[in-house]
């Protein structure tokens, strides 16, 4: 039986489907289908990364895509895990990042002022991006601010794209990982419709493929480098199909709204 502790319930029951419903499956439940379930998930996307990263030669910072794996693992059910916000939202606001860190450059130098004015540049070009972009991510405001404190693992130019390739591997996993239990991306309010079986609409489809895509042909980078090079237009591709269709849809919709 479930038990009620406050704002919290603790569910004592075995792994079941009923255990990764909407109702059950979210913050406020301790139940051991996410003590178990959310938790290994986590790990092991994070782990797969860090192996492929190295292998491939791609490097990607971790922080944020660790927060990404366990929001994509343990709290499904919100908006901010879809793969839209997910992938966008890393490469959003890694050009953030690179332009808030270049505006604090410029205003502040050398002063005492160059770092926290970096910092406070960085989210708030971040928080502008995701938005504009409907790429609300929480994890994805420690990509922009990383840059202002710490060296980028790769160079500046390739910042967005590598953050998009690490986003974009923990959107694979939280398909395959996710649906063994549960229908991911899950049902709301604003996605209510199946497009190839998937709560997504067709131009989401169409660009998380083109990432998906993109993403094994950038990990070629060693084996063809020309493979990787494709990759990364068809991630840059594939980021602009999902970032924009909104701004596509609500024209075609404003348009037929006057006829």
């Amino acid at each position: 039986m479930p038990k009620k502790l406050n704002s919290v319930q603790i569910r004592v029951r075995s792994i079941c489907r009923r255990e990764f419903e909407r109702d059950v499956y979210r913050p406020g439940v301790i139940s051991l289908s996410r003590l178990v379930w959310g938790s290994l998930g986590s790990c092991l996307v994070l782990a797969a990364i860090s192996l492929l990263s190295k292998a491939a030669g791609i490097a990607v910072l971790f922080p944020p895509l660790a927060a990404t794996c366990f929001i994509n693992s343990s709290c499904v059910y919100l908006r901010v895990a879809r793969p839209k916000p997910v992938i966008v939202g890393h490469f959003v606001s890694s050009i953030g990042g690179l332009a808030g860190v270049w505006t604090g450059e410029l205003l502040a130098g050398d002063t005492d002022f160059v770092i926290p004015l970096k910092l406070s540049l960085t989210l708030l070009y971040a928080a502008v991006l995701m938005q504009v972009f409907d790429a609300d991510h929480p994890p994805a405001a420690a990509t922009a601010v990383i840059p202002a404190v710490l060296p980028l693992p790769m160079p500046a130019w390739l910042f967005p794209l590598y953050m998009a390739w690490g986003a974009t591997l923990t959107v694979l996993f939280a398909l395959v990982w996710n649906r063994i239990w549960l229908e991911f991306p899950a049902k709301d309010d604003d996605h209510r419709v199946k497009y190839a079986g998937l709560y997504m609409t067709r131009a989401q489809v169409w660009g998380m493929a083109l990432c998906l895509l993109s993403m094994v042909l950038m990990s070629c980078k060693h084996i063809v480098p020309a493979l990787y090079f494709l990759g990364l237009g068809g991630m840059t591709l594939g980021v602009l199909l999902l970032g924009t269709h909104h701004f596509v849809e609500a024209l075609i919709t404003r348009k037929a709204g006057n006829h």
